[in-house]
């Protein structure tokens, strides 16, 4: 929990920077010029109050828009890893609607069921956990924004550059033997977390998108997934 507020600080002032230090974005590459109607060469402002390019029809995450993704998570943050592990992937459902062009709000839950085996002197033994983890994100979208900053001309229409900022709690169920309890720490509760990442998503259609993301997850270093537009 100490480096919860850290991690918030770092995202905030991370999306203030590419926020306020760019210049004023005329084409930006991979979409249509959007029609007069759209004041696509004046700048608005998002709900931070910082200055913000007007975008067309053809951005992925235009305001009003909403994604749902189910994603799985390696490299655990708040799992064990010891022995030998049978079970699924820890699996997240998250929704994200865009309130402004460059950010959405969502909310996440996830699951986790697994078998470990170990051994415990000459003896082999099993344990089992059970745990859910949920919470709130913050997303900021910048793929605009890089090909401004950047000189890089990135399709905008396929691509998605953004970083995750999440607030949430995870829980433990463990399932094993009282003689092994001393061989891990098998404690049941619930936990706070917080988390921040930085993720690509390739949109192969407007409405489907893969996608990958790095740095400390709600579970994992690594995540994985797709997602679907449902809404704009």
């Amino acid at each position: 929990m100490k480096n919860h507020r850290g991690f918030l600080t770092g995202f905030f002032w991370l999306s203030i920077f590419l926020g306020t230090s760019i210049p004023s974005i005329g084409n930006t590459a991979g979409y249509d010029q959007p029609q007069t109607s759209l004041a696509s060469h004046g700048r608005g402002r998002d709900f931070l109050g910082m200055n913000l390019p007007m975008l067309g029809n053809k951005w992925p995450h235009k305001r009003g828009s909403l994604w749902l993704s189910v994603s799985a998570s390696k490299k655990y943050i708040i799992f064990p890893e010891f022995g030998s592990q049978k079970g699924i992937l820890p699996l997240q459902i998250s929704g994200d609607y865009s309130f402004d062009n460059h950010w959405a709000f969502g909310l996440y839950y996830g699951f986790f069921n697994a078998t470990y085996t170990d051994s415990y002197g000459s003896e082999v033994y099993e344990s089992h956990i059970k745990s859910n983890f949920g919470g709130i994100r913050l997303t900021f979208h910048f793929a605009d924004i890089f090909n401004n900053t950047f000189g890089e001309v990135i399709n905008v229409k396929k691509w998605d550059f953004y970083s995750t900022a999440s607030l949430g709690w995870y829980s433990f169920r463990w399932e094993v033997a009282p003689k092994y309890l001393e061989k891990q720490d098998f404690s049941d509760g619930s936990f706070g977390s917080a988390s921040l990442v930085l993720g690509a998503k390739w949109i192969p259609h407007p409405k489907i998108g893969v996608f990958l993301e790095a740095g400390k997850g709600t579970v994992g270093v690594i995540s994985f997934g797709i997602s679907g537009k449902i809404m704009k």
